[in-house]
């Protein structure tokens, strides 16, 4: 266990007055832009293609194919909107057996920071000593290993920019719209090599990236009903924004999550922004400022001297209660409806950000709608951050779960849930820990 923990807080590692609803798009580079007449093809329309070398780590070319489509999708108010996703299969896969959609945990609104940066090959660097912020490392860089077991078994794997071209990542339900219209496009692509809406699909995340893949769970049934998703796994999914911001407040990792989470938001909403402004100190101004620039990794760093006290007039509960902000927080609490199709949930018991009552409460209302959930809450004492480490902790017993969701081994009725010390001793997880994350990363470490 010592070993693990090392090993998971080692990869964790290497994860003024703000204007309403301002957006970060990518403007630098054309292939975000979508073309004019965009807005008249079918959700999930390819409008853009390119190949691209693949990352690893955000340093280390990907022995793989690679693509990145720009294509049409749908925004939170049902208005044509479009988003890029970077398509990846093995070089020696000619028919991938099924398509994961990978939900980074991007934790950020900067365009360098969304997946489709990171993972091209040199578009990155871990460092930049010219920019504020001079950690330049993201989440997407420490999810490679992810990606890289789900190649190592024979799948194709879409990575959504889940937020759309704006980056707007914290909208309630267009994040879910994103991440099925990525999936469209994926089976669609003819180099990819999939079966069209036949092909067996499978939706994973973390953290931010778990919220996605709900919405995209919770959203299928009406708004992609001919996909064949046969299971999600959500990791620490913040079921309850409201008691996340409580949490957090209190802990080191606030510094890091209150600042973006809030720009975000203001970015998504102009009444949010004008309630929000209302509140802010200068010294609270700056830091949303400041974290909108940055990516997670630096963020963590920055936030370590955060001082909630400091960057409201009023305290947070207060804030909290306001009724404009109030309803925008709680618009983006998961649980408004219910998959249709199996989920697999796991939760560390001491985790600061995504609460365990609340993810209690989310798969309670989850089963309670007849959706065959698994379920497994962490005890184990984590050190430092429990939300940090059950990152890379529970990802073994995740991928195990995935795969028998692709194998057609799921029972799809019911709900199986238990407080386990770590999923990670299971056997199964141990399993694919080592011939998942660990073999599929040194594939692509060492080129075999």
């Amino acid at each position: 266990m010592r070993a693990l923990l090392a090993v998971a807080a080692l990869l964790a590692a290497t994860d003024v007055m703000i204007a309403p609803a301002m957006a970060t798009p990518n403007t630098s580079d054309s292939f975000y832009i979508p073309p004019a007449d965009y807005e008249a093809a079918e959700p999930g329309s390819i409008l853009r293609t390119r190949p691209i070398q693949a990352s690893y780590n955000q340093s280390i070319p990907m022995r793989v194919d690679a693509w990145q489509l720009l294509y049409r999708t749908t925004a939170a108010d049902g208005r044509p909107y479009a988003a890029v996703t970077t398509v990846l299969k093995s070089a020696t896969t000619a028919r991938p057996s099924a398509v994961l959609s990978f939900q980074n945990m991007i934790d950020a609104v900067a365009p360098h920071c969304m997946p489709s940066q990171a993972l091209q090959q040199g578009q990155v660097p871990w460092f930049d000593a010219s920019k504020s912020g001079p950690i330049q490392l993201t989440t997407m860089a420490n999810d490679t290993p992810m990606v890289a077991a789900a190649l190592s078994r024979g799948w194709a794997v879409s990575v959504p920019d889940f937020g759309g071209i704006d980056n707007n990542a914290w909208t309630p339900k267009e994040p879910g719209y994103v991440v099925l219209d990525g999936i469209r496009a994926t089976e669609n692509f003819d180099p990819a090599g999939l079966s069209g809406p036949d092909t067996r699909a499978v939706m994973w995340g973390y953290s931010g990236g778990a919220m996605a893949t709900a919405w995209a769970a919770q959203e299928q049934s009406r708004y992609a009903p001919e996909l064949n998703i046969v299971g999600s796994a959500l990791g620490a999914p913040v079921g309850d924004e409201r008691g996340g911001f409580d949490t957090l407040a209190a802990t080191t990792l606030g510094g890091a999550f209150i600042p973006i989470t809030l720009a975000a938001m203001m970015q998504d909403s102009g009444e949010f922004a004008t309630a929000l402004n209302r509140y802010l100190t200068p010294y609270g101004q700056q830091r949303i400022a400041d974290a909108r620039e940055n990516c997670a990794p630096q963020n963590m760093v920055s936030g370590l001297d955060f001082d909630i006290g400091r960057s409201f007039t009023v305290p947070l509960r207060q804030v909290l209660a306001d009724p404009v902000i109030g309803a925008e927080v709680d618009a983006r609490s998961l649980g408004s409806s219910a998959p249709a199709t199996p989920v697999y949930v796991y939760n560390a018991v001491n985790d600061e950000g995504s609460t365990i009552g609340a993810i209690d409460a989310l798969v309670s209302g989850y089963c309670d709608r007849g959706t065959p959930v698994t379920y497994r809450r962490e005890a184990v004492p984590l050190p430092l951050s429990g939300h940090a480490l059950e990152w890379f902790l529970g990802a073994p017993g995740a991928l195990a779960w995935l795969q028998r969701a692709v194998d057609g081994s799921i029972t799809r009725s019911g709900c199986d849930i238990q407080t386990v010390p770590a999923t990670v001793l299971e056997p199964e997880a141990l399993q694919a820990l080592a011939s998942g994350i660990v073999v599929g990363s040194a594939r692509q470490l060492l080129g075999y």
